[in-house]
């Protein structure tokens, strides 16, 4: 046995070159390696009010975000490269997403409103926020 792992008479390929991100460098596609930083998140999305609500963030949730969204990082791992405690983060990431999520359903109401189409997923996100579209009106289900 070699280091790693690697057989001698076998070829070894490391496994940076299995991500994602070096397989789309491969391909020569390089738009999601060109904005591969936190300052860029809100280039990765292609709805127009999702990238303004990202562009907004201040510049620490915008790291957050990108270790855990992209780099899928968990908060252990997230505390440790910050030097802060796993609470701490938990605390801050669940402050961040509960502000995208305020800005999110006030950019998902006005598309409802002015009766655009919505995706699947947009729909859900706002029957689980307790509201119901009909016909592009939008109803609360408590009241």
């Amino acid at each position: 046995m070699r280091p790693y792992g690697a057989s001698v008479n076998q070829l070894f390929f490391p496994d940076t070159l299995n991500d994602v991100l070096e397989k789309q460098l491969r391909k020569g596609d390089f738009i999601d390696a060109i904005f591969y930083c936190p300052y860029d998140i809100h280039e990765l999305v292609t709805e127009e009010y999702l990238s303004r609500i990202l562009r907004e963030l201040n510049e620490e949730h915008k790291k957050l975000l990108f270790l855990c969204a992209v780099r899928l990082f968990s908060s252990t791992r997230i505390a440790k490269i910050r030097k802060q405690s796993d609470r701490n983060i938990r605390k801050v990431r669940g402050t961040m997403l509960k502000k995208i999520r305020k800005k999110l359903l006030a950019a998902l109401l006005d598309k409802a409103e002015k009766q655009q189409p919505m995706t699947l997923l947009e729909k859900v996100f706002l029957e689980e926020s307790g509201m119901k579209i009909d016909s592009g009106e939008k109803k609360s289900y408590n009241g």
